[in-house]
């Protein structure tokens, strides 16, 4: 891999613009703002959109990309499952344990609830609500891909993608703002820890390829 960064400029920058406009966007509102503005615009397409697209961070699509790894680069699988390993405790440690119990959008806004839109068919929790993990499992796969794809074009839409998780979590009342932009931060620090870790053994040969069942061969 040489000297090539973990994700080239173009997408540095994008991060940096994400990182900074939903930072000052949280700091130039109150907590709840964020989901009362978006949960005013739904529409019958955001519903079935978000309904379904808030399923990419739900940690299958994760466990799928690893098994293909698995079976074709153990670099890129053992890559993964670090990336996996990182995101999984740093959101376990701060829902389960700093914020166990952090109330959720259905239960902040309890006394209002009858005035909120919910999205038919998606069952809203009422706790655990910092950070969303959906979300960090998003950014992880995002940011494992990107650090992986030479396709700039496909990188941004990657990106997108992985916003969209977050946005979606705080459409269907699933979050605040504030938990997809730090479980979003989560996502990428486990990409980019796991990237640096494994990152020596880049030129391994062994490594090159994923598991094989084929019977030895007699000599």
């Amino acid at each position: 891999m040489g000297n090539k960064p973990f994700v080239d400029n173009g997408m540095q920058w994008l991060v940096l613009v994400y990182v900074l406009a939903f930072g000052i966007l949280m700091l130039l509102t109150n907590h709840g703002d964020f989901v009362l503005w978006l949960n005013d615009k739904h529409t019958s397409f955001g519903d079935f959109f978000f309904k379904y697209w808030t399923h990419l961070g739900d940690g299958v699509l994760l466990a799928i990309v690893a098994l293909y790894f698995l079976f074709t680069n153990l670099y890129r699988f053992y890559y993964m499952l670090i990336a996996i390993a990182l995101q999984t405790v740093f959101v376990h440690i701060f829902k389960q344990w700093l914020f166990d119990g952090e109330p959720r959008p259905k239960t902040f806004f309890a006394d209002q609830v009858d005035s909120l839109n919910f999205v038919e068919g998606v069952t809203t929790r009422g706790f655990d609500s910092f950070p969303s993990g959906h979300t960090a499992s998003a950014f992880t796969l995002a940011f494992v891909l990107i650090s992986l794809c030479k396709n700039k074009a496909l990188n941004v839409c990657l990106f997108v993608a992985a916003v969209l998780v977050g946005i979606s979590r705080v459409y269907i009342l699933q979050h605040f703002l504030r938990d997809i932009y730090i479980g979003s931060v989560f996502g990428v620090l486990a990409a980019l820890i796991a990237w640096y870790i494994i990152k020596p053994y880049a030129d391994r040969p062994k490594l090159q390829s994923g598991l094989s069942f084929r019977p030895p061969q007699k000599s």
